[in-house]
């Protein structure tokens, strides 16, 4: 009697903790965007599937913030006649990203640059076809003329973008951070308060997971050629309330001569950078400030960026930088504040 006492306590038990796992409903929405994968989790108890609309915020997003898409509002801009005006009022998610971008590329003399464009483009990144370029010092800093995103050149002013000499923008390093920053606001006008939202590596979260702790994300290693989370991770850290950003060296570059060349471009030399830094994880509040943050500091090398960190700490940017050292190992260094979500 005893024993049978005891059998149904622990089926009670057990279906007590499968009804309270239920009750969690934590939901899962993934999908390709952006040349990339989005990964969205987040309880509801309302049960909604928010896949559909998710794909819809990125679909206009890209209409807005796409270099592909010939009719987006960022081509438009690429094409805008000088001294004419665009109106942009009823493009929220443009101006947000423009302005955020501008921030970055002034706080950090112009080391996040979205107006590299035609430096990117002439270094062969934008498809890889490098193999007859010759890179003449001439071209080169011609082109730098052509690369300036101040409002002398680029001004958004009463809903209305104005371009007063040529530069194309191209907000890659910024757009899909803001992408992150743009979904979770969603979910939080619908009242939910446990998510966690990933755009091609760039991720935003907030409350717990379905196991009631804080998130838990892995930074990769930085090793050549390998795709996000195909080796073992660099550093694992939990996080709740806060955007992660990566931005590394190691996955787009190309060897020429014996040369290898980086994705990252210096905007002061036009050149791409050839440090020892090979990623960067910025960890704050907003998704599309990281994501410039951690391109700037891949610009700016491991010794600007320490001393950008300790003139700047008004930013409250938690940083941790991966480098090679002269003798061919890693190295590593992070902000104290860092340290604060190293998970164990």
């Amino acid at each position: 009697m005893t024993i049978s006492c005891n059998n149904n306590s622990n089926k009670n038990k057990e279906q007590k903790k499968e009804s309270k796992k239920e009750e969690l409903n934590y939901f899962q929405a993934q999908g390709y965007a952006q040349g990339t994968t989005y990964n969205v989790i987040y309880q509801d108890h309302q049960k909604r599937n928010l896949s559909q609309a998710i794909d819809s915020i990125l679909k206009q997003v890209d209409q807005e913030l796409s270099i592909y898409i010939d009719s987006s509002t960022i081509s438009k801009v690429n094409k805008l006649p000088l001294e004419t005006a665009l109106n942009v009022a009823d493009k929220p998610l443009f101006q947000e990203c423009f302005n955020i971008a501008k921030e970055v590329y002034n706080k950090t003399n112009k080391n996040f640059n979205p107006a590299l464009y035609p430096l990117v483009k002439y270094w062969g990144f934008l498809n890889f076809e490098q193999e007859d370029l010759h890179h003449q010092q001439s071209e080169i800093d011609s082109l730098l003329l052509l690369i300036d995103f101040s409002d002398t050149t680029l001004e958004l002013k009463n809903n209305k973008i104005t371009k007063h000499h040529f530069c194309n923008i191209d907000f890659n390093a910024v757009a899909q951070g803001y992408s992150v920053d743009v979904i979770a606001t969603y979910l939080e006008n619908l009242s939910i308060r446990n998510y966690m939202v990933e755009v091609g590596g760039e991720l935003k979260t907030k409350g717990k997971n379905n196991q009631n702790k804080d998130w838990k994300i892995g930074i990769d290693k930085p090793i050549e050629h390998t795709k996000p989370g195909e080796k073992d991770f660099q550093i694992i850290v939990s996080i709740s309330g806060k955007s992660l950003a990566t931005s590394g060296s190691y996955r787009k570059f190309y060897e020429k001569d014996g040369i290898k060349y980086s994705h990252t471009i210096n905007p002061h030399t036009g050149k791409p950078v050839q440090h020892q830094l090979l990623s960067t994880t910025v960890v704050t509040d907003n998704c599309g400030k990281a994501d410039a943050y951690a391109t700037a500091f891949m610009v700016m090398g491991v010794d600007k960026t320490k001393e950008f960190i300790a003139q700047n700490k008004d930013l409250n940017l938690s940083v941790y930088l991966v480098f090679s050292k002269a003798d061919g190992t890693w190295g590593t260094w992070q902000t104290t504040s860092f340290d604060n979500i190293i998970s164990l």
